[in-house]
């Protein structure tokens, strides 16, 4: 009886996992601000306000302030070319320029006025 439940736990746990993993997976190719659950809940929607390549941080201003965006080894950065109707690509801190609109998903619990990146997708103009 035990066994049952056990292994009825273990399959409830890794189906309850699948939908993380497989958007984790194809995030970069998700547009900026079509995240399922992450868009404007995880993550920041604005324009690049200053980028500061040394250090590796980026600033960008929303509705509600601006934010100091801390870029470790572990971030993703994505060239949005939806609007375009191409595939997104891989992209990079070179890619950082101001006045681009951004996304970017934090790896803290909460919003704060600083950040760490997880993810930024960098919308590519038409």
């Amino acid at each position: 009886m035990i066994r049952k439940s056990c292994t009825g736990l273990a399959l409830i746990l890794s189906l309850a996992a699948a939908p993380s993993y497989g958007q984790q997976a194809t995030e970069m190719f998700i547009p900026i601000g079509a995240s399922p659950g992450v868009s404007d809940t995880a993550s920041i929607i604005g324009k690049v306000a200053a980028v500061d390549q040394q250090k590796r941080t980026l600033s960008i201003s929303d509705s509600t302030g601006t934010y100091t965006i801390a870029i470790t080894d572990e971030t993703h950065i994505w060239l949005d070319q939806s609007k375009m109707q191409k595939a997104n690509q891989t992209g990079s801190l070179v890619d950082l320029e101001t006045g681009r609109t951004v996304e970017v998903k934090y790896k803290e619990p909460a919003r704060s006025p600083s950040v760490t990146a997880e993810w930024i997708k960098i919308e590519v103009p038409k």
